[in-house]
């Protein structure tokens, strides 16, 4: 293979590493790292060498586990008083580790079929005077996804009758929802525009007030965006026994969350 093409190869694979944290995450999945450093030591121009240098860097950008860090030092360990090829090289990515982004730890949502959290089911629902549901969260869309008909969760509370708390994105629009025996399913739809691949902080504070109407504060980054009225909370005996994060009973993917919680 000519150096040209084994430059654009690699070039074109740390762009696609770059482009999504789910693509940075199943490159970590696939070992990229241990066979970016196998193929260094057999490896002579530099132009190839940077590229899997770069290839490692972004590869330990997200996370660095034990055995990575492992299999770096002993590729720089020196046999007979004589490094390996391009180990100087390695020494740049010491300088990258402190400057890690992203959370130290997170969910990774696929978005595909049967992704997403079931959780264990709530006796009861402790209602007291409301209740707060917070979390940082991060789209990152599937390739050649069909906005039109896709509407991911980002939770969904109910019972098995679908009594109960959701929330899901239409677009760029969150949608927040309960429903009650005997009456209308309660929305409202929170105008603010998402962008793919950047960390949002949401809070969703629900106070209740048992004469009169109770309200949700919607919180975005800390700064308030929007605040709704409703009846009083679902007033139910069931169990809530269908609890999801990032997807819906069926799990299906065009309801199912892509990204990171």
């Amino acid at each position: 293979m000519s150096l040209s093409l084994q430059a654009e190869i690699l070039s074109i694979l740390i762009g696609i590493m770059r482009k999504s944290e789910r693509n940075l995450l199943a490159s970590i999945d696939a070992q990229i790292y241990d066979e970016a450093l196998e193929l260094l030591n057999k490896i002579d121009k530099d132009v190839a060498a940077d590229l899997l240098v770069h290839i490692i860097i972004v590869s330990t950008s997200s996370t660095i586990s034990v055995n990575e860090l492992k299999l770096l030092l002993h590729y720089l360990k020196t046999e007979d008083r004589i490094w390996k090829k391009h180990s100087v090289k390695l020494l740049n990515i010491f300088k990258s580790l402190p400057y890690r982004h992203g959370p130290d730890e997170f969910f990774n949502f696929s978005g595909r079929n049967g992704s997403g959290i079931v959780l264990p089911p709530i006796n009861i629902w402790l209602y007291q005077n409301g209740f707060t549901i917070t979390t940082w969260f991060r789209i990152d869309p599937v390739a050649n996804c069909v906005i039109e008909k896709e509407k991911p969760y980002l939770y969904w509370f109910c019972t098995s009758k679908g009594h109960g708390y959701t929330a899901h994105f239409v677009g760029n629009c969150l949608v927040i929802s309960y429903s009650k025996l005997k009456e209308k399913t309660f929305q409202h739809c929170i105008q603010f525009e998402f962008k793919p691949r950047e960390w949002y902080m949401i809070t969703f504070a629900h106070e209740y007030q048992r004469w009169g109407k109770s309200s949700i504060h919607f919180y975005i980054n800390g700064q308030i965006v929007s605040n709704a009225y409703f009846s009083w909370s679902i007033e139910s005996g069931d169990l809530f026994d269908k609890c999801f994060i990032g997807c819906t009973p069926d799990r299906h993917d065009l309801t199912s969350f892509s990204g990171q919680l």
